[in-house]
């Protein structure tokens, strides 16, 4: 499907001011990403195993925190990101970044929180973990792992708002279950 159609698709024909999220995932971006200027709202954008090599159609998108470009063939330009001043999460997995001088430009996302790189040559430079959260001083999880090593929950905050939709929002039944619960400990 052509990024045109995938847009539309996903943004349901509201007007683009209005849309938060976009999901491209697996749309045809041969001409690159310029068609998502007019999402000036989005605050999640996916575009994973889309064929991407560049970010240089990436219009700004100054609201944006969570980007997903994994499985793509992106090798480097990453100043490109420079315009997400919002950015938090950024999933470059399975792109083609072979050495840390292609990350520079990361140093300039004083938010980014969650970087996850794994499956690019990058990975096996020596040093990489450290040289990584020195250069992205407000990095806390890199692929996966805090900078102490220990892995930690790979869930984003779509997956979390799905989840939480699935549960609903049934306080009342919390409350009869505590009051059941406080009944049974003062009988027994």
């Amino acid at each position: 499907m052509s990024l045109e159609e995938c847009i539309r698709r996903e943004s349901g024909g509201r007007d683009p001011q209005d849309v938060e999220r976009l999901c491209l995932d697996q749309a045809k971006c041969t001409d690159g990403l310029a068609l998502l200027a007019p999402f000036k709202s989005l605050v999640s954008l996916s575009v994973q195993d889309a064929n991407l090599s560049a970010l240089d159609t990436l219009p700004p998108l100054g609201s944006l925190n969570t980007l997903k470009l994994s499985d793509n063939k992106i090798k480097g330009g990453l100043e490109k990101l420079e315009n997400f001043p919002e950015l938090q999460k950024l999933y470059l997995a399975a792109n083609q970044i072979s050495n840390l001088d292609e990350l520079a430009p990361l140093a300039g996302l004083g938010k980014l929180e969650w970087l996850d790189l794994e499956g690019n040559p990058v990975t096996k430079v020596e040093g990489y973990r450290k040289a990584v959260f020195d250069l992205v001083p407000s990095l806390v999880v890199l692929d996966s792992r805090n900078s102490e090593g220990d892995e930690l929950d790979d869930r984003d905050d779509d997956d979390e708002e799905e989840e939480d939709d699935e549960e609903g929002d049934d306080d009342e039944g919390d409350e009869e279950e505590d009051e059941e619960e406080e009944g049974e400990e003062a009988v027994g």
